[in-house]
């Protein structure tokens, strides 16, 4: 790869290899609320919310709504996981948590990951008591790969 197509920022011209990445503004709305997520997640904290991701499926139903929120709390910006959080109780405005599922798969995918399907604690059983939906309902995800598996240029 040439430096003029190089994904990295700065130049070469001084000896120096320069590693700068940019990064956008990671948004997603779901009405009316806009949330942003950070820009870019250090290495072991995208490993922890990757990890947090694939154990929310083998938990209680009744464990799940907070582990999507702190799961979420670690790459949402302050303002926007309260708000998340707030809407994940709120009977008027809701997020769902099928919607709640859909963000984290959206998230792992910005960051380069390549998110694994969450264990079931039973093949035929709800997804979520919200969603009404069964497992063989849920639309299907790509086949598991490692959590840190990052794309290639291939």
């Amino acid at each position: 790869m040439s430096e003029s197509t190089s994904p990295l920022l700065g130049s070469t011209d001084d000896g120096v290899k320069d590693f700068t990445r940019a990064h956008e503004r990671i948004q997603f709305r779901i009405e009316p609320d806009r949330f942003e997520a950070a820009r870019a997640l250090p290495g072991r904290t995208m490993t922890e919310f990757a990890t947090r991701f694939e154990t929310i499926g083998a938990m209680p139903v009744t464990q799940q709504v907070d582990a999507i929120l702190d799961a979420l709390g670690l790459v949402l910006l302050p303002e926007s996981a309260a708000l998340f959080a707030k809407r994940l109780g709120d009977l008027e405005n809701p997020i769902e948590l099928g919607q709640a599922s859909d963000v984290m798969i959206w998230l792992l995918e910005k960051y380069g990951l390549r998110p694994t399907q969450p264990s079931s604690n039973s093949a035929g059983g709800p997804v979520s008591p919200v969603s009404g939906t069964n497992s063989t309902d849920a639309p299907q995800l790509p086949a598991p790969t490692s959590p840190t598996s990052l794309p290639t240029d291939s």
